[in-house]
């Protein structure tokens, strides 16, 4: 997948512009700026819809905002071959399981099975372990909210296991999962999910 799109996907799941990022990531360089400066700055980009949830009221970026500015920095920065420990933890089997333990039993209403194999699952994690950073306990949780919520209507139009935590679609690997852990984390996971419903 191309790192422009990569970036694109994550600014937009972040709801931002690239516009906004520029002057946040501009702001992380800590440039000097007048009194004047940072009020303009502050009454223009200070909402939450653009910046404000990533700098403060002195016009400085936040741990958040460091945060994201790292993790899209990272897409631009060539990957290391991690082994699957490094990447997925000392515990990584067992909370493997307990990712595969969340679905269901049996086949989905489209007739695949739910659960499916445990090489391929862990074969998606090591790819979404060096795509985004998310904890295991939030990968479960998300992975619970959304299990639960395709319950409702007997599983119709869920994802299996595997293909929750990537799909290929015109090209381009995406991940229903990550949404969901960012859905979780925002506490705005009844939104996303309603979002995911529609693109299935």
């Amino acid at each position: 997948m191309l790192k422009q799109t990569t970036l694109f996907n994550k600014l937009k799941k972040k709801k931002m512009q690239v516009g906004n990022y520029y002057v946040l990531y501009r702001l992380y360089q800590k440039p000097k700026l007048s009194e004047l400066g940072k009020k303009t700055i502050i009454n223009k980009y200070g909402k939450k819809d653009r910046l404000g949830k990533y700098i403060n009221e002195k016009c400085e970026v936040n741990e958040e905002g460091i945060k994201l500015i790292k993790s899209i920095d990272a897409l631009f920065k060539p990957h290391t071959k991690l082994s699957t420990l490094e990447l997925l933890g000392e515990n990584y089997q067992e909370r493997i399981k307990e990712y595969i333990e969340l679905f269901p039993t049996g086949k989905l209403p489209n007739g695949k099975y739910a659960r499916g194999n445990k090489k391929n699952i862990q074969t998606n994690f090591e790819w979404f372990f060096q795509e985004y950073e998310y904890e295991w306990e939030t990968i479960l949780k998300a992975t619970e909210k959304y299990v639960e919520e395709y319950s409702k209507d007997n599983y119709k139009f869920m994802r299996t296991g595997m293909f929750f935590i990537k799909k290929l679609i015109d090209g381009t690997s995406q991940s229903d999962l990550a949404t969901y852990c960012d859905a979780y984390l925002d506490g705005d996971i009844e939104e996303k999910v309603v979002f995911k419903k529609k693109v299935v």
